[in-house]
């Protein structure tokens, strides 16, 4: 798995051109995640479920129940285990036991769970690599790893796909690391992103428009978010000098810091990736 922590050069630093670039490239993977699982399930805790039992799949090391209990972040161990029966219960995953240990239990996706997943993970590695190209970030033509990458999802090489996902975990842990776990990507992320670029084009968002762009929780719950950013420094209020009724919502300096590291160190980390699958991709042409 990519370590987030030992990133090679270039690092990239508050180039707000390219990282809003880059943040409107994630807001769009995050798009095609709720559009292909649905608002059900968009949540960071089924997202990792999801992924990194796919992840296992694919390295042939099959997750064991325990294991994907823990690789969900938040709730309590009865809250973790109901959640995992639901999407036994609604065919995603099955158990299978340990033929050489019957007190072992694994996960597995169900057939339609892993061409779900690796349609899902080919289409948006592709939307990626088509990112970096698209911003002039490659030193050679990109077109033969999109012909892989993009072909039939259902038979896409899973050499190309189980390292896009790794990344992907990278990148929300590197989140989560971010912020010390506090602010959780399906309820953060899209506030701070969105507050983040309307400050930096000149534009500032009202509280009402900071909740609406939330994806999850109710009015009373968006509004709670927002107030205990406020308190924790990330996000900052600011009366209108025209009508005192309207409050904006801006990024803190130490917000801003913290997302342009994040932004940098994760379009770093897409960078070797992708350089690294190009690698690949030519070893195998020649």
């Amino acid at each position: 798995m990519l370590n987030f922590g030992s990133s090679p050069e270039p690092v990239f630093g508050p180039d707000r051109e390219l990282l809003t670039r880059w943040i409107e490239s994630m807001e769009g993977y995050g798009q095609s995640w709720f559009d292909d699982i649905g608002k059900d399930y968009f949540s960071q805790e089924y997202w990792y479920l999801f992924t990194i039992t796919l992840v296992y799949h694919w390295r042939q090391t099959p997750l064991s129940v325990s294991e994907a209990c823990d690789s969900m972040k938040t709730g309590s161990s009865k809250t973790r285990e109901n959640r995992l029966k639901k999407l036994i219960t609604e065919h995603f995953f099955i158990k299978i036991k340990n033929q050489t240990d019957l007190r072992r239990t694994y996960l597995e996706p169900t057939t339609e769970m892993l061409l779900g997943g690796r349609k899902h993970f080919s289409n948006s590695l592709g939307r990626a690599i088509q990112f970096l190209d698209d911003a002039r970030l490659l030193a050679s033509n990109p077109q033969p790893l999109l012909d892989g990458v993009l072909s039939d999802g259902e038979h896409v090489d899973k050499n190309y796909l189980l390292p896009w996902a790794e990344f992907l975990i990278g990148y929300t842990n590197d989140w989560n690391n971010t912020f010390s776990k506090r602010f959780h990507t399906e309820e953060y992320w899209y506030p701070f992103t969105y507050c983040l670029l309307a400050c930096w084009r000149g534009q500032r968002l009202t509280t009402s428009e900071v909740c609406q762009c939330m994806r999850t929780g109710s009015g009373r719950t968006k509004e709670k978010r927002v107030s205990l950013a406020v308190s924790r420094g990330m996000l900052v209020k600011q009366k209108s000098n025209c009508d005192l009724r309207t409050t904006y919502i801006l990024t803190s300096s130490v917000l801003e810091e913290l997302l342009i590291s994040h932004f940098g160190r994760t379009l770093n980390n897409l960078l070797s990736l992708t350089q690294g699958l190009l690698a690949r991709q030519q070893e195998i042409r020649v």
